[in-house]
């Protein structure tokens, strides 16, 4: 009888393991994704806190459409920034996952229309902005979950 539940603790063990996707959901099955209008919080470079980053949402977050939002840099005074560059990246395990090129649209005053940005798997995917301020390369990133 000791080997029959022995037996079956390890099936249901192993069957657990492989019924995880391996996505990172933070924790919580719950977490939804941002919607058309919504606003992350801020988020700051590592040497500066006067100089942030903020998403707002043009279009629900989700793995079958595309996405788009816009990207707002805050620096000290709104002096521009040069050499923006952004990609999403997730980390799925030992391994990691990126995305395809998005469409950057810069529309003056450091924000910039991001499109064709897709959410291709659930989890937590993590927006990395890079720019250079006052000559200083500076980047930022933004976690994004995308539910299904």
């Amino acid at each position: 009888m000791k080997a029959f539940v022995v037996v079956c603790l390890s099936s249901l063990l192993a069957f657990s393991a492989f019924a995880h996707d391996g996505h990172d959901d933070g924790g919580d099955a719950t977490t939804t994704s941002p919607h058309k209008g919504d606003h992350t919080g801020e988020f700051c470079t590592d040497a500066s806190q006067t100089i942030c980053a903020h998403l707002h949402f043009l279009a629900d977050v989700n793995t079958s459409t595309e996405g788009s939002f816009v990207a707002h840099i805050e620096t000290p005074d709104n002096q521009p920034i040069n050499n923006f560059k952004i990609d999403m990246w997730m980390q799925m395990g030992s391994h990691g996952h990126g995305s395809a090129p998005f469409e950057v649209a810069d529309n003056g005053q450091n924000h910039y229309t991001i499109t064709n940005a897709w959410f291709v798997m659930p989890g937590t995917w993590t927006v990395r902005i890079d720019f250079d301020f006052n000559g200083v390369h500076q980047h930022i990133e933004i976690p994004v979950t995308a539910a299904q």
